[in-house]
């Protein structure tokens, strides 16, 4: 064995003397590093989960609102469509030459024999004008036939007319069903209140 790897004694040291003896003190353990509060965080994570849910039942209800209104346009536009051609029906009624010539015939209007025609940019009367006398009105066809198209719309008009009215008769049905019931339930309520 060497020397070098023998141990020595303590007090036998030579190099012991001229060592400084250092002192040993207990050294606190290092702090670990701060860490960010996670309050914020968590506030943070949980206003965006809650601002995405509101936005999302916004949204949603935005929607459904929307598809209410489009369905309610939908039916005032068929409604609005089936009395336009019922109006266009009449229209053609009263269009017809042969009610238009009873109205006047009614109204104790003659066709004239003479017209006169101005002419306003030269200051000038064409023609003679004489009074209209009762025997120069032809007496009046009788009526024809209305055109297919007249007869169609007079069809699709008292169509609707009918569908409106078997509508209304429905819903009154289901008023006067609905306040028997309620009656019924009332007086239920109440002889059972009476017992």
């Amino acid at each position: 064995m060497s020397i070098a790897a023998a141990p020595q004694a303590p007090g036998r040291s030579p190099d012991r003397a001229t060592e400084t003896q250092t002192r040993l003190t207990a050294v606190p353990a290092p702090l670990p590093a701060p860490m960010a509060p996670r309050l914020p965080f968590v506030v943070l994570v949980s206003m965006l989960l809650v601002g995405g849910v509101v936005g999302l039942l916004v949204f949603n209800t935005s929607m459904q609102q929307s598809a209410f209104q489009e369905q309610r346009l939908q039916e005032q536009a068929t409604t609005l469509a089936a009395r336009e051609q019922a109006l266009d029906g009449e229209l053609k009624k009263m269009e017809d030459p042969h009610k238009i010539a009873a109205k006047a015939k009614d109204l104790g209007m003659v066709v004239p024999q003479n017209a006169a025609m101005l002419r306003v940019p030269e200051a000038k009367i064409e023609g003679e004008a004489a009074p209209a006398d009762r025997s120069a009105t032809p007496p009046l066809h009788p009526k024809v036939a209305k055109p297919y198209s007249v007869l169609v719309a007079e069809q699709k008009a008292a169509e609707a007319a009918a569908a409106k009215k078997k509508a209304e008769l429905a819903e009154k049905k289901r008023a006067q069903e609905k306040a028997e019931k309620q009656a019924a339930e009332e007086q239920r309520t109440s002889s059972g209140e009476a017992r």
